[in-house]
């Protein structure tokens, strides 16, 4: 009797050291489990923020430029402060540009098509073509800085390609607030006129290469979809296809409505150019001026300030096509 219950209690003895056993390593497990856990949390939370510190440095990434010392400054300053050692592309000249601009296809309607434009303002467009020339292109450029006056110059690529002088005085054009048309690249009315009519592929060409020029030049991200026709547009037949395709691919084109004669025929003075100017400009309220600053014609140049003068006396106000 007694040998059984001895050996009862050694069996419940059992029993109780083997659930104390178990107790202490459920607990135990249960502690280990929870700090693998809180690790994986802080793992994954770390894995976390470092994705979204690389998201933030691909955001500032764009275009394979890195996130340098200097650019992490640059984000306190103001934002209407900018850096022209970072983008000389962006700086204050480009900001002029668009504060002195006008509509050109406004002003393509109101030549070609006679629509008003009813807002009362008396603006005139000083236009400059078949340049740049390392002769006349300076001092126009001088003239108009000293004016504060901005103007549109109608490029002829094959100026700018055969000439290294002719590439930075396109980007002194472009730097000093100008507008910047496209002219085409040859100029030659042979080629882009056949039989006095518009050769829609030999000139949508030439505006294309002349494009590809200009922003060899100015960057990549330059566009200009104002151009001009050597002659001008109502000089020549057959315009219905081209005026389709220039529409459709969102180009505008400016002809004038005054001129200095510097391109009918021989050389002028700068009497000759003046009187010329009176001539044509009679009071238009949108006045588009043609002039040209290639290679010979000084005496352009030499007339400008009188015309520039003359137009503030009268109450206009200048801006440039775009």
């Amino acid at each position: 009797m007694k040998k059984k219950r001895k050996s009862n209690k050694r069996k419940s003895r059992t029993r109780q050291i083997t659930l104390i056993c178990i107790v202490i390593l459920s607990l135990l497990y249960t502690f280990i489990y929870k700090q693998n856990n809180s690790q994986n949390v802080e793992i994954v939370k770390v894995s976390t923020v470092s994705q979204h510190l690389d998201a933030n440095k691909t955001d500032n990434n764009v275009g394979g430029n890195e996130v340098n010392e200097s650019q992490e400054i640059d984000k306190s300053k103001p934002d209407n402060i900018d850096d022209e050692s970072i983008n000389p592309r962006a700086n204050r000249k480009q900001i002029e540009v668009d504060k002195n601009s006008f509509d050109a296809g406004k002003i393509q309607g109101f030549l070609s098509k006679n629509i008003k434009i009813n807002d009362g303002k008396k603006i005139a467009f000083l236009t400059f073509d078949d340049g740049p020339s390392t002769t006349v292109t300076p001092k126009v450029l001088e003239i108009l800085k000293r004016n504060d006056i901005k103007a549109t110059f109608f490029i002829v690529g094959k100026q700018v390609e055969e000439n290294p002088g002719a590439k930075n005085l396109l980007l002194e054009i472009y730097k000093d607030g100008h507008a910047v048309g496209n002219h085409t690249y040859s100029h030659n009315y042979s080629k882009l006129y056949p039989a006095g009519k518009v050769d829609t592929n030999a000139f949508m060409e030439e505006i294309i290469k002349t494009s590809e020029i200009m922003r060899a030049v100015l960057g990549q991200d330059f566009d200009t979809k104002v151009i001009r026709f050597p002659g001008g547009h109502p000089s020549w037949k057959g315009t219905e296809q081209i005026d389709s395709q220039l529409e459709a691919t969102g180009y505008k084109y400016i002809d004038w409505n005054a001129l200095v004669g510097d391109s009918e025929g021989g050389t002028r003075t700068k009497n000759q150019i003046i009187n010329r100017y009176k001539q044509t400009f009679v009071g238009q309220e949108k006045v588009v001026i043609l002039m040209h600053d290639t290679y010979g014609k000084n005496s352009t140049a030499e007339a400008l300030q009188y015309i520039i003068d003359d137009l503030k006396g009268k109450g206009y106000e200048f801006k440039t096509l775009k």
